[in-house]
């Protein structure tokens, strides 16, 4: 559940979703010891909302199995153990920005807030980030119960694409209605975004000593 109390869920969602974009890219580049020191500091930076450390571990604990999958493939591969550690470190901090982003973004706010930059173009384009966002888990829930029925993954995918087009109305509706009740009062702060952006300084200051 979204804490919107949290300094984290008043963080400017267009800002925080490219940040953690170049987190990302910033950690695949830079070597493997300093991709340590950029985890350590990001888990650091979650400790304001402790409930994301909860869900991390949700979800680690649910893709046991795809790890296992990958170490066997490794060693079907003959692939070196440590660069299969190495892979899965790094896909466990992908997991920890990917529960950030989720548990302290809400759909409303990408396309809430009244800004000077507002123009009609703008607006659309974080509306559609918003429905994108909204989408995903009907889309996977969807895929789960076509799955059930179907045997073809094909006609699985399909099936499951026209009965989200049939809800299109639907998620309009709910994304504006909390558009409405959002924007009555809009928390985000300066402070907030001041916080959000200690998670690109260090990171990037690792990324200028890589390359030197």
């Amino acid at each position: 559940m979204i804490r919107k109390d949290n300094i984290l869920s008043r963080q400017n969602p267009i800002l925080k979703v490219f940040i953690s974009l170049f987190l990302v890219l910033i950690s695949s580049y830079i070597s493997f010891d300093k991709f340590l020191i950029i985890f350590a500091f990001t888990f650091l930076y979650m400790i304001v909302s402790p409930n994301i450390y909860k869900n991390w571990l949700k979800t680690s604990v649910r893709i046991i199995p795809f790890f296992i999958s990958l170490y066997v493939f490794g060693i079907f591969f003959q692939i070196p153990f440590p660069d299969q550690c190495y892979l899965s470190v790094r896909i466990i901090h992908l997991l920890l920005i990917s529960v950030y982003l989720v548990e302290t973004t809400s759909v409303s706010s990408f396309v809430s807030g009244k800004t000077d930059h507002n123009s009609e173009s703008w607006f659309k384009f974080k509306f559609f980030l918003a429905a994108t966002v909204h989408f995903i888990p009907i889309l996977i829930v969807k895929f789960k119960d076509k799955r059930k029925t179907h045997k073809n993954i094909i006609d699985v995918i399909v099936s499951s694409m026209e009965d989200c087009l049939n809800e299109i109305h639907e998620v309009e509706e709910t994304i504006i209605n909390k558009v409405e009740i959002s924007n009555e009062k809009k928390a985000v702060s300066l402070w907030s975004d001041i916080y959000l952006f200690l998670l690109l300084i260090i990171p990037s200051f690792l990324l200028f000593i890589n390359f030197n």
